[in-house]
């Protein structure tokens, strides 16, 4: 990681603080690491702190009682998180994961809302982060009662291939598993299986353990807009 002053200063958040403020900021914050799959926080902790992403991805997201799992959004590098709970003092509303290895910054709630005292014109800013996330969880459920799930998981394929996709070769390779997938999404690994096994026989994509590889995101993408599921 590097100095945390550079890494706060280049996010949407504190890109217009100032030198000293960034400073002031930095040596209060607290640097975090997590490994593949570590737990960030739980939906229903205290929400005394927000993050910053220095590297990784951290998934934000809720499991039902049942079991199943719905991904709300991908936190990328330069994005700050956990704002929700920081501002109202309420509880986290979600869980935060890493998909894979992390670093982050930890900004206490004191600290931060005595910046955003100092300098009221950062709470613009920070407004702007909460309206997207609202605008992204309107999509989200948009999504999830209007699109079908072959519209799912195509969408939620071509965000991955953006977010953690290796794109050294001409294909896209993603590695995450087949269960992942579905729990991501909220529908069954069986379903999802029989979806990526047709795909893989028209040569939309390619499977193997642990591991997808977008061949034709083209079609993928033509895949999000149709309006009945092909099976």
């Amino acid at each position: 990681m590097g100095r945390i002053d550079t890494l706060l200063g280049a996010t949407p958040l504190f890109s217009a603080a100032t030198p000293e403020e960034l400073a002031a900021l930095a040596m209060r914050a607290r640097p975090v690491k997590l490994p593949p799959r570590g737990l960030l926080f739980s939906r229903g902790d205290p929400g005394t702190q927000l993050f910053v992403l220095a590297s990784g991805l951290i998934r934000i997201g809720v499991v039902s009682p049942e079991g199943r799992e719905v991904t709300y959004g991908l936190i990328r590098p330069g994005e700050v998180f956990g704002e929700i709970a920081v501002i109202d003092g309420g509880p986290r509303s979600a869980d935060a994961t890493a998909m894979e290895e992390s670093e982050l910054i930890a900004i206490e709630r004191r600290d931060l809302m005595t910046f955003l005292e100092r300098r009221p014109v950062h709470s613009a800013r920070l407004l702007t982060i909460v309206c997207q996330r609202v605008r992204n969880a309107d999509a989200l459920i948009e999504d999830l009662f209007f699109l079908a799930a072959t519209n799912r998981l195509a969408k939620y394929l071509l965000v991955l291939s953006e977010t953690v996709g290796d794109k050294s070769g001409g294909d896209v390779t993603i590695r995450v598993s087949q269960q992942e997938v579905a729990d991501h999404i909220g529908i069954s690994r069986e379903r999802v299986n029989k979806l990526l096994t047709k795909w893989e026989q028209s040569g939309l994509v390619g499977l193997w353990r642990g591991r997808i590889t977008l061949r034709d995101l083209d079609a993928l993408d033509g895949l999000v807009g149709t309006e009945r599921e092909v099976v």
